[in-house]
């Protein structure tokens, strides 16, 4: 039994677009999540896998993740955050294989005013460093109202 909750009780994602699995680790501002690839995955592309770019998609919901789990804890529901931009995405390969299990580290840098800039890294099975990256991201106090005034 997994001391954190299912995964889809943090991220505000309908099933086809939750891509992550699990947390499996939280300690301070760092959060790990899993996933392991899989043939019915949206983006899986029959005789090569997952493209590497989608680890972009891997670590902006473990960010939402780590968010979830902190709202959580003050009693608040996951609430949706808006992606303002990467760093430095590298990827070691370009598919991920259908079955290989990934781990996704974030770890938070900075945050104010609901701006936040996060480290992250992807591990493949052998724990080796596969992909990293720099995601900036804005949570609005009250997306809603935020999303309205775009209109």
């Amino acid at each position: 039994m997994s001391a954190f909750p299912p995964i889809g009780e943090l991220v505000p994602h309908a099933d086809g677009m939750l891509l992550i699995d699990a947390i499996i680790a939280a300690e301070g501002e760092t959060v790990r999540s899993e996933t392991t690839i899989r043939a019915d995955s949206i983006f899986f592309q029959r005789g090569h896998g997952v493209p590497a770019y989608v680890g972009f998609e891997f670590m902006a919901q473990t960010i939402s993740a780590y968010d979830g789990l902190k709202r959580r804890k003050s009693g608040e529901k996951p609430a949706i955050g808006f992606l303002l931009g990467c760093r430095k995405y590298a990827s070691a390969k370009m598919f991920f294989a259908e079955g290989e299990r990934l781990e996704i580290e974030t770890t938070s840098l900075l945050g104010e005013e609901g701006m936040a800039s996060f480290d992250c890294k992807i591990f493949g099975a052998s724990g080796a460093e596969v992909a990293s990256a720099v995601i900036n991201v804005y949570r609005p106090s009250d997306p809603e109202a935020f999303l309205q005034a775009q209109i």
